[in-house]
């Protein structure tokens, strides 16, 4: 049992979660692990898939935030370009560049703003679909004391 069979099992969760809905999928998830390891080693395969999924929760609530990234930090540039592009707008010698700079820095950032909503709405789904594979496993494993 390798990481690589337990990673599979965790794609095919959410690819299965993405075209179907949860039921089809927790199935389709315990068919295969009973398929990979048999009986007697699911166990063992649902509580390392329990704990890789934990990991992959932390880390995309941690790392892949896109308001932690760099994203966040483009987005607060773009802003401050826009605030000058408005004070730019005030002067009648530099009214030309400011409308430039306001109108560049306004398309910029707003397709930035839909990467970064993009992505965060993709990063919340994986959220959900990771922990609904951790529902079926708690339901079929023991309580451990």
């Amino acid at each position: 049992m390798t990481s690589v069979k337990i990673d599979e099992a965790i794609e095919r969760y959410v690819k299965e979660r993405k075209t179907n809905d949860r039921s089809v999928a927790e199935n389709r998830f315990l068919s295969y692990t009973y398929l990979v390891c048999g009986e007697g080693d699911a166990a063992i395969f649902m509580r390392k898939v329990r704990g890789l999924v934990g990991y992959y929760i932390n880390y995309l609530t941690v790392l892949e935030n896109p308001l932690h990234g760099p994203q966040a930090g483009w987005l607060a540039l773009m802003s401050i370009v826009f605030a000058f592009g408005l004070y730019m707008l005030t002067n009648d010698d530099l009214r030309v560049a400011g409308i430039f700079v306001c109108t560049g820095t306004l398309v910029n950032g707003i397709s930035l703003a839909r990467a970064v909503i993009a992505k965060w709405v993709e990063t919340a789904v994986m959220i959900a679909f990771y922990r609904e594979i951790v529902e079926p496993i708690d339901s079929t494993l023991p309580a451990e004391c």
